[in-house]
């Protein structure tokens, strides 16, 4: 097979349109086979690393009705229409957690499940958290837990954290949390 070719969709029909999300089934072809996929398609998550002035990070548990269980995670959001991930970060973690970062640091961004979803995470460190009020919106039912980095990682280990998102967030910035390595922009919690 070679890569010169660019895999080519002939059709695309949508079959479903949602407020999160639409779904198309795609006909693609690609050296020389042709075959359909359907694709979900979704603007993109922001996803922060919130490191509370005590030095735990915070995580929300609040119900997610696909995996049919609460879930601990890191506090994220889908993006609003034209909505930069930075800025998505920044307005998740005021209506989730009540906080506003005076640093951050972008440290992934990471597809989903490409196999049939488009969305894309932007995962954020933010630290030097300032209290505001938490602005949430009439379905989102979550309580804030904070945690240590050795309590979150050990709920990893035993599989009570089962969010993707946040294990990718908490492998990311474990080894920096402790060795006490951070740039100049961000001090050691």
């Amino acid at each position: 097979m070679s890569n010169d070719s660019k895999p080519q969709i002939i059709d695309s029909a949508e079959i479903f349109r949602g407020r999160v999300f639409n779904v198309t089934v795609d006909t693609i072809v690609e050296a020389g086979i042709t075959y359909q996929r359907e694709v979900v398609h979704h603007r993109g998550s922001a996803v922060i690393v919130p490191i509370l002035p005590d030095g735990n990070v915070a995580l929300v548990r609040q119900y997610r009705h696909p995996a049919v269980r609460y879930l601990l995670e890191f506090p994220a959001g889908t993006l609003n229409e034209g909505e930069a991930p930075e800025e998505g970060a920044a307005r998740e973690l005021e209506e989730e957690l009540g906080m506003v970062a005076g640093c951050w640091e972008k440290l992934s961004e990471f597809f989903v499940s490409p196999g049939f979803c488009e969305e894309k995470m932007w995962l954020y460190l933010a630290t030097d958290l300032e209290p505001t009020r938490q602005q949430l919106e009439a379905d989102e039912l979550l309580s804030v837990v904070p945690l240590s980095l050795t309590q979150a990682m050990e709920m990893v280990s035993d599989g009570e954290i089962q969010d993707a998102k946040t294990i990718i967030g908490l492998l990311l910035v474990a080894p920096r949390m402790r060795s006490g390595i951070w740039t100049a922009e961000y001090p050691a919690v």
